[in-house]
């Protein structure tokens, strides 16, 4: 495949990644109404407490997840007849680790203070059975390539999660409604992946599976799990440092800004999404090559023009959402946060080429040097910077881990190109950044009219730089009005 022939495998793993990122969007939606209502309707403590306990949820989720649905959706897109073992044996083994994990974390973490409220630990950690689950059947749906089903239910999910969360903050429960509402909601989400896994004809009775399943499943996670569970310390390790030397408190408005910040990242894993079963699929460098470099310029598209609103209207758009009450001391920790997502997306796209090429070690090599990177910057800024230093290190520690892997993939023979892909979207984020300085008008008005600008500033300078991503846009267009 030649750099200007767009094949069928990109269009189908660029209608995926659009299906995938509708319906993410659409659940990052939901997830951000209840995260905007609880930060308006609780203390700055109580909020600080709910996001505590799900960062300690989800770093446990990635020790009992183990790299088994990574290896699932590799195992399941190459041999597809394998798949309904590979996904029965997988919700075993997470369902054996998850359980002893969350038990001895709960009976350990109750009642210290960082933790505060037991019920709200609870609850959460409850709510990481399901939640495990329902990603599972999601990595079941991208080793098949459907979208469809599994995005109504992840929609499903959040929009149930959001709908019991605001139950509860009306009826006054305070962080353990909170909590409870986030359990009910989760558990609502994985019934809707179920119903939708049935179409997926991977179904079997769990006496049917075998030891040799269940080995075939676990043989090669060692390293991918390792590397697992050091990128979701690398992610969340800087809110338990933050909540134990300052407080729920200076959680609450770093939490503040990273909501913003994860409400972007649906872009990069929903382009994974579609990409990773394809690169697993092929042993073709150029194949691989071309996928890393669409995913990136995908990515840079969303990322850019995230940067310069940030920069700019960052303390607006924190007033809009959160409040007076967070505007000001959130907006520098926005500001610093705001390339993270491009960075987060490089170095998940080289991390997909490596598990692809089952290179596991040099994944782990950059997760490894980030974390490192990230905890010392983490000790040595949080105590006199609080918010911000724990924003420096997040956004440094992933820059040293896109520079760590694209290292691996050089040494490997594998050369994509990082800087080129971005060139036509960071050409019209600077006129964005422009437009939105210059702007006079509300801040609603201004990012229609900055969009506009972008929109088209970017259609300008792709048809020269990068006329092949024109392409793929223009058949999708034409295929979503078709």
């Amino acid at each position: 495949m030649t750099d200007q022939q767009v094949s069928e495998t990109t269009h189908r793993a660029a209608r995926n990644a659009a299906v995938r990122a509708a319906s993410e969007v659409l659940g990052k939606v939901a997830t951000l109404a209840w995260t905007v209502a609880a930060a308006r309707m609780l203390p700055n403590e109580d909020f600080g407490t709910v996001t505590y306990a799900m960062t300690i949820m989800l770093v446990l989720s990635a020790l009992a997840t183990w790299g088994f649905d990574s290896g699932l959706t590799r195992r399941g897109s190459a041999d597809p007849p394998a798949l309904p073992r590979i996904h029965q044996a997988t919700q075993v083994w997470k369902t054996v680790l998850a359980a002893p994990v969350f038990l001895v974390a709960g009976i350990v973490l109750a009642g210290t203070p960082s933790v505060g409220s037991w019920q709200v630990l609870a609850c959460m950690l409850l709510a990481g059975f399901p939640e495990q689950w329902s990603h599972t059947i999601r990595s079941t749906a991208a080793a098949r390539q459907v979208s469809s089903g599994i995005s109504v239910a992840l929609v499903l999910q959040r929009v149930a999660t959001a709908a019991a969360v605001l139950v509860a903050l009306v009826a006054g429960g305070g962080p353990e409604g909170v909590a409870l509402g986030f359990l009910v909601g989760t558990f609502a989400g994985y019934g809707a992946h179920v119903v939708a896994l049935r179409r997926l004809d991977v179904r079997r009775p769990v006496r049917e599976l075998s030891r040799a399943d269940l080995s075939l499943t676990v043989r090669g996670t060692f390293l991918i799990g390792l590397s697992g569970l050091v990128l979701m310390l690398l992610f969340r390790v800087d809110v338990l440092i933050l909540g134990h030397v300052q407080g729920p408190g200076e959680v609450a408005v770093y939490s503040v800004a990273y909501r913003v910040l994860e409400t972007v990242l649906f872009v990069t894993y929903a382009i994974n999404y579609a990409v990773l079963p394809v690169m697993s699929a092929t042993d073709d460098d150029s194949k691989r090559r071309v996928g890393f470099e669409r995913a990136v310029a995908v990515a840079g598209f969303v990322y850019l023009p995230f940067v310069a609103v940030c920069l700019v209207e960052g303390r607006a758009v924190l007033h809009l959402l959160f409040g007076a009450a967070y505007a000001d001391a959130a907006a520098p920790v926005l500001a610093v946060l705001a390339p993270a997502p491009l960075f987060v997306a490089a170095a998940t796209f080289a991390s997909s080429v490596l598990l692809a090429r089952r290179r596991s070690w040099e994944m782990l090599v950059g997760s490894a040097a980030a974390l490192a990177v990230n905890l010392v910057l983490n000790v040595v800024l949080i105590p006199p910077h609080g918010a911000i230093g724990a924003a420096v290190a997040t956004t440094v520690s992933y820059v040293v881990q896109v520079a760590v892997l694209l290292v691996g993939l050089r040494r490997l023979g594998e050369r994509p190109a990082v800087l080129a892909p971005l060139a036509s979207a960071a050409g019209a984020s600077l006129m964005l950044l422009v437009a939105l300085e210059a702007s006079p008008f509300p801040l609603l008005l201004e990012l229609l009219v900055g969009a506009v600008v972008y929109a088209v500033a970017w259609l300008l300078l792709v048809s020269r730089l990068a006329p092949e991503q024109q392409q793929v846009a223009a058949r999708l267009l034409a295929r979503a009005r078709s």
